[in-house]
């Protein structure tokens, strides 16, 4: 079996060089020839490797750290720890990279015993999501619904979640607080296979809000370069197309196929919230301020640098009897400066007002503080909605107006009048104004 390795490029997009201030290997060493350079210039990339202790079988894992002063009078220092441990528990290899206020740093990769570790540095600056902007592409009502209608029927809870044995134990205490005992259902399995989502009794209604759908309709407009319709208030009976649909979005943004009991695990009051907690030492949970600052977070990240929008489920709540208090928005983009990252997003219960989501990531032994603008409930916990898949929406309008353009694409808020020769010298290419707007 071979060394243990940890590979770490440094990708210096700064305009600053990074010269090395120190260098320390707790275990193993560093790789003969591939030590931590002593300068990275702006621009240019750096590399150094550290590798576990070896005989005849690997003995050690390999952990250290490096330091970098950024060579600016606004500088500071960039620290590196890494460590890439002989036995993985269930965060795998680890990291903590810091960088001072004003500057941005990323990391992505380094997971298995052959790791590769990319590290960025650049000036902090708002990274957004191109042409999205929740004054022109949020939805004009807000996450207000007629209590009338219905939502989750039992239907639903028997075909979508009754065989699923990871969420069966948490449902089970869900349902027990709407008197729903699932032992009575000995023929579980065989109706579900028959039954609709609509079929029996309604166990929940549209008061507790329908946040995740809204979300998945402002996401399914944008990716097929159109606007959400421009109704002003939420639809009021259950035969509305436009009900229907973002209620079909709803029940594909709980993620049934994959990780959306997360909603109901998270919620839980016997949840840790810190990295180390129940069960940590056989790597049953990480705790909530690990998957929200580590694992949320670079997934958070990774989309809006690829300039995808990304969903976000919000734990509202410590309690499963408050379950339906959770909620969902979409993070259009971000900010890091420091340790402290600020998320820009559309929240359905704010309508098209931009909301941000602050919060800083250098420790995850505590609760997740998360500070909302404007205030609101308490986050005890945040995680990436997985498995979106565009659709096509039916209503959707095509952008005709200069300044529904505008607004739907400018990174500030819009009003008043528009000057048209300022915006068109900022597009790039130059193009016409039709295709200009055709493209977004």
């Amino acid at each position: 079996m071979s060394r243990i390795r940890m590979y770490v490029f440094i990708h210096n997009e700064a305009d600053a060089a990074l010269r090395l201030t120190g260098q320390e290997v707790t275990w193993g060493e560093f790789t003969e020839g591939w030590e931590p350079p002593a300068l990275i210039h702006p621009g240019a990339d750096g590399q150094f490797q550290g590798e576990g202790d070896l005989f005849l079988a690997p003995t050690t894992g390999t952990e250290g750290n490096v330091r970098y002063q950024i060579d600016t009078p606004d500088g500071g220092e960039l620290y590196i720890h890494w460590n890439s441990p002989l036995v993985e528990s269930q965060y795998g290899n680890t990291f903590h990279i810091w960088c001072p206020p004003g500057w941005d740093v990323a990391h992505w990769g380094g997971q298995g015993h052959e790791a590769k570790l990319h590290i960025r540095l650049r000036r902090t600056a708002a990274r957004r999501v191109a042409n999205f902007n929740p004054q022109g592409r949020g939805l004009k009502f807000l996450n207000k619904w007629n209590e009338q209608l219905p939502v989750i029927h039992l239907g639903f809870i028997l075909k979508n979640l009754y065989g699923n044995n990871t969420c069966l134990g948490t449902l089970t205490s869900l349902l027990a607080q709407v008197t729903i005992d699932l032992s009575t259902f000995g023929f579980g399995r065989v109706l579900a296979s028959t039954v609709d989502d609509d079929w029996g009794p309604s166990l929940t209604n549209a008061s507790m809000g329908l946040c995740g759908g809204m979300v998945y309709t402002v996401m399914d407009c944008y990716y097929h370069h159109q606007l959400p319709p421009e109704n002003a208030s939420s639809p009021d009976t259950p035969d509305d197309p436009l009900f229907r649909y973002i209620h079909q979005r709803l029940i594909d943004s709980f993620d049934i196929e994959g990780d959306g009991c997360r909603f109901l695990s998270y919620s839980a009051d016997f949840y840790p919230n810190g990295d180390e907690g129940l069960a940590q030492g056989i790597g049953v949970f990480k705790g909530r301020s690990w998957v929200s600052y580590r694992d949320a977070w670079e997934q958070i990240r990774a989309d809006i640098d690829a300039g995808r929008l990304c969903p976000l489920a919000l734990v509202q709540t410590n309690a499963l009897s408050g379950f339906g208090q959770n909620h969902q928005v979409l993070v259009y983009g971000y900010q890091r400066s420091g340790q402290d990252i600020t998320l820009f997003v559309y929240d359905p219960n704010k309508g098209q007002q931009e909301t941000t989501l602050m919060f800083n990531i250098t420790h995850t032994t505590g609760e997740v503080n998360v500070m909302r603008n404007p205030p609101d409930k308490r986050i005890w916990a945040f995680f990436r909605i997985d498995g979106y898949t565009p659709k096509q929406p039916p209503f959707g309008r095509k952008i005709t107006s200069l300044r529904d353009a505008v607004r739907a694409s400018s990174t500030t808020p819009v009003s008043g009048s528009i000057a048209i020769r300022p915006l068109l010298n900022q597009i790039a290419p130059p193009i016409s104004l039709v295709s200009w707007m055709r493209s977004l």
